[in-house]
């Protein structure tokens, strides 16, 4: 996940009574060597002359010097005591870091779809063929507030023999309910999770994205819910917990590739119910085991994560393979599987260019974010039935240029297909075009404009969506 520059709270260190006075010793012993130089190159005064016409002499300068210096000090005592009573402090030893984006979006959208602020995928109006919104067409026009961003991240080096670190961040996209997103926001919780690192070992417990799909487009404009979701990127955030391990590093050509194996355990929430109980729990906690998953990396030249972040590798990339399988109860004491084969990469093109994207093969992946275009199964052929498991290919790609340092610019497609059965939504496409300026911090203006075609039973169904964005980065 990609984050604005932090403010950093670290306690300075408040110079002793001991300190200062070896600052004042070592400042008069200057002063003296240079009064003494001067002693030694200064013309005798006559006595008539009058003190007003001769000049300086090496005591006068020895006692400004001092003066001066005892002025720094005691200017320094104070600063230092400002700072002290300004500091926000941890009870532990951990450096805090606060981050926030107060971000302010006005959005058109020129027909129905699933959500007016971040839409995913057109839909049909609710009675299809009238005329209920008149000459709009389903065309809807706003401003919100919900997308901002706020979060703290702590750290501290010597934990179990690595190195700790952990981070949470909410935003304000929760809250919606069938009369549409509230005036008042609710803050929501996306991610919280807790690092432990050591020389080759990394050790996850939070809450993140899937480890087969952990990377995002870069949008400023789709914070609520990831540009391309039901179109090729599975996004949920879940509960997990996560190893990486480092197996070595070869050479290639120039670069030095970092090779590592990771599998995490995940909460095994899949977004459907047991047919008995529409109202229960959710079918993936019914089957009484966790999901699984597991992928196979290469790294190189990369400083940072392979994330949202704004920032854009010139050389450096990641490629990974990986699988997931859980497992669910909808009928009976039948367990029903979901899996899933992935792919993706992050490459940096040089002069500022990078490419990024993920595809996969899945079975029931609603769960996981909009797999199947938000669906696990088709309709049932009878009231009661369980209708058959949608099995879908998807991915996306985003190309994306920083061709100065305050400008980002970029475009994408994604698209997810069902496979199987005759389910609501068969296809679903999305095309997104943006760019972002930060002109001067903490300013951030940004405008992206995404297509969505998404194709049913009857049809197919367009809606663009254009929004504009004005952000402070604390």
């Amino acid at each position: 996940m990609n984050f604005p520059r932090p403010f950093r709270f670290d306690a300075p260190a408040r110079p002793t009574a001991s300190v200062l006075v070896q600052w004042a010793v070592v400042g008069l012993f200057g002063a003296l060597a240079t009064a003494g130089a001067l002693h030694a190159q200064t013309t005798p005064v006559p006595p008539d002359t009058t003190r007003r016409d001769r000049p300086m002499s090496a005591a006068d300068s020895v006692v400004e010097r001092l003066a001066r210096a005892e002025a720094a000090i005691a200017l320094l005592r104070e600063q230092l005591a400002t700072e002290s009573s300004s500091q926000v402090r941890l009870r532990s030893r951990l450096r805090l870091d606060l981050h926030a984006r107060l971000l302010t979006t006005a959005f058109l959208t020129t027909a129905e779809t699933n959500n007016d602020e971040v839409p995913v995928f057109a839909r049909a109006a609710a009675a299809s063929g009238s005329d209920e919104y008149g000459s709009a067409g389903g065309r809807t026009m706003g401003m919100s507030i919900r997308q901002t961003t706020m979060g703290a991240s702590v750290s501290a080096d010597s934990v179990l023999g690595g190195s700790f670190t952990a981070d949470v961040e909410f935003d304000f996209f929760g809250g919606a309910t069938a009369d549409g997103p509230p005036l008042f926001p609710p803050p929501r919780l996306r991610t919280a999770r807790g690092f432990l690192r050591w020389a080759r070992t990394e050790v996850m417990v939070g809450t993140d994205t899937p480890l087969i799909s952990d990377l995002d487009p870069i949008s400023v404009a789709a914070i609520g819910i990831p540009d391309f979701a039901t179109a090729g990127n599975l996004w949920n955030w879940l509960p997990q917990v996560r190893v990486t391990r480092e197996l070595g590093a070869l050479s290639v050509g120039t670069s030095r590739v970092h090779w590592g194996v990771q599998a995490a355990a995940m909460t095994p929430y899949t977004g459907d119910r047991h047919l008995k109980e529409p109202a229960g729990v959710d079918a993936g906690f019914r089957a009484g085991r966790p999901s699984v998953e597991g992928r196979l990396r290469a790294q190189w030249g990369l400083e940072h994560e392979a994330t949202t972040s704004q920032l854009i590798g010139d050389q450096g990339g990641e490629i990974g393979v990986g699988g997931h399988r859980g497992w669910m109860r909808v009928n009976g004491d039948t367990l029903t599987s979901n899996w899933a084969f992935s792919t993706d990469a992050r490459i940096g093109l040089g002069h500022g260019l990078e490419l990024r994207g993920e595809g996969y093969r899945g079975r029931l992946l609603r769960g996981l974010g909009g797999g199947a275009i938000g669906q696990n199964f088709a309709p049932a052929a009878e009231v009661g039935d369980l209708g058959e498991p949608l099995t879908d290919i998807a991915g996306w790609i985003q190309l994306n240029l920083q061709w100065r340092p305050s400008v980002i610019a970029g475009a994408g497609c994604g698209t997810d297909r069902v496979e199987n059965g005759r389910p609501a939504r068969q296809r679903n496409t999305a095309c997104a075009t943006h760019v972002s300026w930060r002109p001067s911090s903490p300013l951030l203006f940004d405008i992206e404009y995404r297509a969505m075609t998404t194709r049913g039973p009857g049809g197919q169904l367009r809606a663009g969506h254009l929004n504009l964005s004005f952000g402070i980065e604390l």
